[in-house]
């Protein structure tokens, strides 16, 4: 019968934005072919006897779709009575909703201090600091999260010995010179400091080893300064590097001397790197706002760029009888120690007068701070180390803490908002656990609404990451157990680790997050004047592209959900941020770098505002002609490091150059940027009508909803359209074609990364294929999102 055909279609077609012509012309003509009226008298008759069930299943049809409707416009029943907050006004720039100021109102009480004072309290290696987890969870559930704790069983290393022996010809054979303690000195004024739970100087993933060798200055440890020895006839081969901490991820510097033959490497902080330095005149901690001279720096010497993650589990996730692969060309193959700049000091002055003067090769770069190292490459005829590192390497387990506020339309997705919780040493106050105390700030506050009956419209899911100093662990390995789940309904990932080392706020993101980033900045105000908004777009014109080195890493660039990372950085002027120290204390915390908690609150409420927009608008809050901008200002600046003699390359296909390619590619830019800009017009207009639906019978408004649906489906999916299954040349695991760490940096995120590196490597054939891999993303946004 034709009418239970159209019932029976209708689920479908309720799911599709708009209806096609041939759809409609199908719903609208009849089957009947009735000749005669006999004919017609015949089929009544044969029909009536069925008429009662029909009824029937007509009703129950048309009860189910009331009900489906209910629920997908989000009106289903609550278990008490929701608020109904303003959430109109939201749109205007600089104006927050009701909605949004109660929730800024909750934060007036400010606890971010006793949330951080409760994290540094005791040691939190990664898989250690049950007492946190079990705390964690128990405040989660206290603020009316539905809670769970998750276990993954992950390839660790601890300490267990450690030396370091400066060795010197004598006339009698050789001797001991001097022996580093690698320990940090205890301060009466600082309880963190002190006691027989420390973590003793170690670098997580480094290889065990008993070392004797001679010894070279090796600058940051860069790619380019191992080249630059290289081409200077430094000889570095079964020697042992000392490189100073910046530039790059500390495990790419262990991984380049590693691969120019070294047997070992020590990395310490050089004080010439900080604003502030006691050969300037400036105090050390405790006194001052210099760095403590003692102070070393701890932290994983994975290789980052390669693959974060369980080294032994590439790809899937580490949870029971999994199948193990060697970790090898992934962690260390040689040692490795931190040392602090006062006990490498004596070290380095060995150096002085031998080999090459480190200024002269390399100019000031290759200058620091050490009062009395003249920089000289060596080695030291005269002078050898002895590198002891042991560690205890096995399968330990590691527990994330989840929790959840289910929204009233589950169906929209979700938002995902992490901290990692494990910390190098018992503090930690800033790395990471200012990230934890402003995080759980958030959800104490969103308690609040929920008290007053607001839940959600999405849902909201929060996230105390283990093993993040490791190597990314807990939520590189939730994310690829529940990668599915993931692209299908994530929305967005909000990342912050570090909350508060200074007053400077470092933003980086995709840019589908740019419009909800930027206005959730014109409504919080900044401690130290203005407002945020103010304060960060004072001296830049835009958000930072993300690399890695933290949980967004998994979300943005495996698995392609739009991230961010957030958090008061060290600026000039700011005392110096103890990283991975000791020092990096609830003292140092509370007296020198956010005193009031000021800086953990305003980051509390800056986080909750973009978690928010993000939740309660209808239409995905986002500008994708925005995002298609960026893809075109970065492409173009990759387009003019290209070789001339490039151009004129054969591209495959109807005699086409490399330069025919990229005026292909630059046009199709141009009319996505077109596309975007109709697009996000659409989508604007669909939300203020939503505004306005309220008094709009049912069915108009029950229309709109699936119209918004239907654009939000393409919205929810748009970073996936760049993931490239094959992943980057030599790192598959890294599959967004737009953003991802840089190879050689770890740290530090590059746009087009196939290009770039193509471009690197001098490898036109590379670049070629990177730039059609790109085309035909670009061909394929431009066929769904234009008009």
């Amino acid at each position: 019968m034709l009418l239970i055909e159209r019932a029976g279609h209708l689920p479908q077609l309720l799911h599709s934005r708009t209806l096609s012509k041939d759809q409609f012309q199908a719903l609208s003509r009849t089957t009947f072919n009735m000749r005669d009226e006999e004919k017609l008298s015949t089929f009544v008759q044969s029909e009536r006897a069925r008429s009662n069930g029909f009824i029937r299943r007509i009703c129950q049809l048309v009860i189910a779709i009331v009900a489906f409707c209910w629920l997908t416009l989000g009106l289903g029943s609550c278990p008490v009575p929701m608020r109904r907050f303003n959430y109109g006004n939201a749109g205007q720039l600089g104006v927050a909703s009701s909605l949004e100021n109660a929730f800024l109102e909750a934060l007036d009480e400010n606890l971010a201090g006793n949330w951080s004072e409760k994290y540094t309290s005791v040691p939190h290696l990664a898989g250690q600091g049950v007492e946190l987890v079990n705390w964690t969870a128990a405040k989660y559930e206290e603020y009316g999260l539905s809670t769970s704790v998750e276990t993954f069983d992950i390839y660790l290393n601890y300490p267990v010995e450690n030396g370091l022996s400066l060795l010197e010809k004598g006339r009698n054979g050789t001797f001991v010179a001097y022996r580093a303690s690698l320990e940090e000195d205890s301060l009466p004024e600082d309880p963190t400091t002190s006691g027989d739970d420390l973590i003793p100087a170690f670098h997580g993933y480094s290889a065990t080893g008993n070392v004797t060798a001679g010894y070279v200055f090796v600058n940051y440890g860069t790619k380019e300064d191992f080249e630059l020895l290289k081409s200077q006839k430094v000889d570095v081969t079964d020697k042992i590097a000392i490189a100073r901490y910046g530039k790059i991820f500390r495990g790419l510097k262990v991984k380049f001397a590693q691969e120019a033959g070294c047997v070992g490497v020590l990395i310490y902080s050089d004080p010439g790197d900080d604003f502030y330095q006691e050969a300037k005149g400036d105090k050390p901690y405790p006194e001052g706002p210099a760095r403590n001279p003692s102070s070393l720096q701890r932290g994983s010497v994975q290789f980052l760029s390669e693959m974060p993650g369980d080294p032994t589990t590439p790809g899937y996730p580490s949870q029971g009888d999994v199948e193990r692969a060697d970790p090898k060309g992934r962690i260390a193959d040689i040692p490795s120690l931190p040392i602090s700049h006062k006990e490498v000091l004596p070290i380095l002055k060995k150096l002085n007068n031998h080999g090459l003067s480190g200024p002269k090769i390399g100019g000031d770069k290759w200058k620091g701070g050490l009062q009395g190292f003249e920089y000289w490459t060596g080695p030291s005829p005269d002078h050898s180390l002895n590198l002891y590192n042991n560690q205890s390497y096995d399968i330990r387990p590691i527990h994330n803490v989840y929790g959840n506020i289910t929204g009233t339309n589950p169906s929209e997705g979700y938002i995902l908002i992490g901290n990692h919780r494990d910390a190098w040493i018992k503090g930690g106050a800033s790395d990471p656990n200012s990230g934890s105390a402003a995080m759980l700030e958030v959800i104490r506050a969103f308690h609040q609404l929920q008290l007053s009956g607001w839940k959600p419209r999405k849902t909201i899911m929060f996230a105390s990451w283990d093993g993040e100093e490791y190597a990314l662990l807990g939520s590189t390995e939730f994310g690829e157990k529940f990668a599915d789940d993931l692209k299908a309904n994530c929305l967005a990932y909000l990342n912050v680790d570090v909350a508060a080392s200074g007053k400077k706020l470092d933003i980086q993101a995709s840019p589908f997050l740019n419009r909800v980033l930027n206005e959730s900045l014109h409504l919080v105000d900044y401690p130290f004047g203005g407002s945020l908004h103010e304060h960060f777009f004072e001296k830049r014109d835009k958000f930072g592209i993300l690399g890695s080195g933290s949980d967004y890493t998994v979300f943005l660039e495996h698995l392609g959900i739009p991230s961010v990372d957030m958090g008061f950085g060290n600026g000039p002027n700011d005392p110096v941020y103890h990283y991975h120290s000791n020092y990096d204390s609830y003292h140092w915390m509370s007296t020198m770098a956010d005193p009031g908690f000021k800086l953990h609150n305003t980051l509390a409420r800056y986080l909750g505002l973009v978690a928010l927009r993000l939740t309660e608008r209808k239409v995905i809050p986002t500008e994708i002609a925005a995002y298609a901008s960026e893809m075109e200002q970065y492409f173009q600046a990759l387009v003019e490091r290209v070789p001339n003699k490039w151009l004129s390359v054969a591209a495959g296909g109807c005699h086409r150059t490399i330069s025919d390619i990229i005026t292909s590619m630059e046009n199709q830019f141009a009319a996505f940027v077109e596309n975007a800009k109709v697009f996000d017009t659409r989508a604007e207009a669909l939300q203020s009508k939503w505004d306005a639906s309220k008094n709009l019978p049912f069915w108009k408004r029950f229309a709109l909803n699936y119209r918004i649906k239907g654009l939000n489906y393409k919205l929810r999916y748009f970073e996936r359209h760049f993931l490239h299954q094959k992943g980057l040349d030599g790192r598959s695991w890294f599959k967004h074609v737009v953003y991802a760490a840089g190879r050689d940096t770890g740290y530090q995120g590059f746009a087009f990364p196939g290009l770039k590196e193509a471009l690197d490597d001098d490898d036109v054939y590379a670049f070629v294929r990177w730039l059609k891999i790109i085309r035909r993303k670009l061909k394929g946004l431009n066929d769904s999102y234009e008009e």
